[in-house]
């Protein structure tokens, strides 16, 4: 919501947030056609970009917040102009030297005049209306005055003929000096009235400025669209982490698109939606219901509504499309809105998007990104060095210190750190906070697998779930066969098998296995525990492997299907 703050140094309103429309950011900004005080000098930036770039900013005359300048770039415009007035003062002042040091030059100059022989057809009445006028001569440095003191030579006798064209010569000489002078006054003054026109630069920096001038203008109009499409609709934008939607404006979390859909209705994003926009990230909307704000017309296709709005409403909205990312959002399976693909989860469908509107691309490893913002993350992962944050306490190794925070918060000061998003309450764990949910909302905890019938008391393990056995998300591949793993631990026993290590040794007796799982099965061997039951003669063994000798040696043809007893 746009908050004016009180005014402080620049004496005049501040907006609060608005778009500067130097940076793009989003932040407390002043109006480029207001004016402000500074320094007991007035100022109105718009108007200074006018003289110190000749610049003409567009659509001042629009929505405050559209119109604004953060202070960095009115420290950097300020600068500008102070420079341009140096450069200014600085012309100024070499050709006044340059002037002074010709006019001193004429001083010392030496005329010669020689007597010429009369000629009758001379006339003693020469025309001087082109002669400069006595106010401007006497305005010259009186050095010319020595040119009155230039005596003639003695051998040549002076007559009144001859003095007199000696004056006439003297005034030619100030003329072509007035004429010369009033030349270059025009000159410095055409330059103090003109704006300094911006040095051109080499023929690839102009194309790299005019790429990232359109990239610019690109984003602006898109957050634009975003923005006025929002506000006159009743789509529901959202943020999400896994499977959990959050509310875009309070970050309530909701598992139920219709429960989020009706907690939406109750803010107002015409106060809310610009100033909640998170750093010009791509926004996610739900377009389950759009219909327009404006009116009574009820509209389910987003096309449609943008020429309802515009036509209708003279909303205007520039020509760019894909101003948001768009889902419809369902309890069961979700459909793409692109390409019509079924998703049994919110978080692959996600990922399916960049296949239609991932335009950001890695050139190291060719991963592709919605945003630029995530390409910069990315990049810095292959240069990245990995730190280790070691817990002061009992030396656990944790990847970065948020992470050694809740370590030594939970596991070693017993501080609740998981906080209930239905109530003020924190417990030590998610298990503990699960069943707060249960006991105290009556919340159903029962997360069932789509593709199977498992169900677990966790969103967090019916994720792990999925990953392992649907998604097949297996990203620890041996280097000596193709064999891939979900967990680090799977390949460091199946690393056994290449080396000959066994290195899971039975407490009683001598015998060691490669993994984990072989010595848990053969400890039941000692406990006389037999799991595994044969369905056609009712023997029981304490291994798996000893039943299938079974049926092979006793019940051959038989299928083998294990029967835990």
């Amino acid at each position: 919501m746009e908050t004016p703050a009180a005014p402080a140094k620049g004496k005049g309103p501040i907006i609060d947030p608005a778009l500067c429309r130097c940076c793009r950011s989003i932040k407390k900004c002043r109006l480029l056609t207001t004016e402000y005080e500074w320094m007991d000098k007035k100022e109105v930036y718009s108007e200074m970009f006018m003289d110190c770039f000749g610049l003409l900013l567009s659509h001042l005359d629009g929505d405050t917040k559209d119109c604004g300048v953060c202070a960095t770039c009115v420290v950097r415009l300020r600068d500008a102009c102070a420079f341009r007035q140096q450069v200014l003062q600085s012309q100024e002042a070499f050709l006044s030297s340059k002037l002074q040091l010709k006019e001193d030059g004429v001083g010392k100059m030496e005329v010669e005049i020689k007597a010429e022989p009369l000629d009758e057809d001379d006339s003693d009445g020469d025309d001087r209306d082109d002669l400069p006028d006595n106010d401007m001569i006497d305005a010259l440095d009186t050095n010319l005055a020595g040119l009155k003191d230039v005596k003639p030579s003695d051998e040549s006798p002076v007559s009144e003929r001859t003095r007199a064209k000696s004056e006439r010569s003297e005034h030619s000489v100030k003329r072509e000096i007035t004429v010369k002078m009033n030349k270059l006054r025009a000159k410095l003054d055409d330059m103090l009235e003109k704006p300094v026109a911006p040095e051109v630069p080499v023929k690839n920096e102009i194309q790299k400025i005019k790429i990232q001038k359109t990239e610019l203008d690109h984003d602006f109009m898109v957050y634009t669209n975003a923005v006025t499409i929002v506000k006159n609709s009743y789509v529901c934008p959202f943020q999400n982490r896994i499977s959990i939607y959050y509310c875009f404006y309070c970050r309530d979390q909701f598992t139920n698109p219709n429960e989020l859909r009706e907690h939406t209705l109750t803010h107002n994003p015409v106060e809310l939606f610009q100033s909640t926009m998170e750093n010009r990230k791509v926004p996610k909307i739900d377009i389950t219901r759009i219909d327009c704000r404006l009116c009574n017309e009820k509209i389910d296709d987003l096309e449609i509504f943008k020429k309802h709005i515009t036509s209708v409403h003279g909303k205007m909205l520039y020509p760019v499309s894909n101003e948001f990312l768009k889902f419809r959002l369902t309890m069961d399976n979700l459909v793409c809105t692109e390409c019509n693909s079924a998703f049994p989860y919110f978080d692959v469908l996600k990922k399916h998007m960049i296949d239609h509107f991932g335009t950001y691309i890695c050139d190291v490893c060719g991963a592709c990104f919605l945003e630029r913002n995530s390409l910069r993350t990315h990049i810095k992962s292959h240069t990245k060095v990995e730190k280790i944050f070691p817990c002061e306490v009992c030396g656990k190794q944790l990847k970065s210190k948020y992470s050694r925070y809740l370590h030594v918060a939970t596991i070693h000061e017993k501080k609740p750190t998981v906080n209930c998003y239905k109530c003020e309450a924190s417990f030590l764990s998610y298990a503990l906070r699960n069943r707060h949910l249960i006991e105290a909302h009556g919340d159903k905890r029962t997360f069932a697998c789509k593709l199977c019938d498992k169900v677990y008391n966790r969103r967090k393990t019916l994720m792990e779930h999925n990953r392992r056995n649907h998604l097949k998300v297996y990203r620890h591949q041996c280097d000596l066969c193709d064999q891939r793993f979900y967990l680090p631990s799977r390949l460091k026993e199946h690393m056994a098998t290449h080396t000959g290590e066994r290195n899971f040794r039975c407490e009683f007796c001598d015998k060691s296995y490669p993994r984990l799982q072989s010595l848990q099965e053969h400890i039941r061997s000692h406990s006389n525990e037999r799991r595994y039951k044969c369905d056609i003669c009712n023997s029981t063994f304490t291994q798996n492997g000893s039943l299938k000798n079974h049926m092979k040696s006793h019940h051959q043809g038989y299928d083998l299907e294990p029967n835990y007893s």
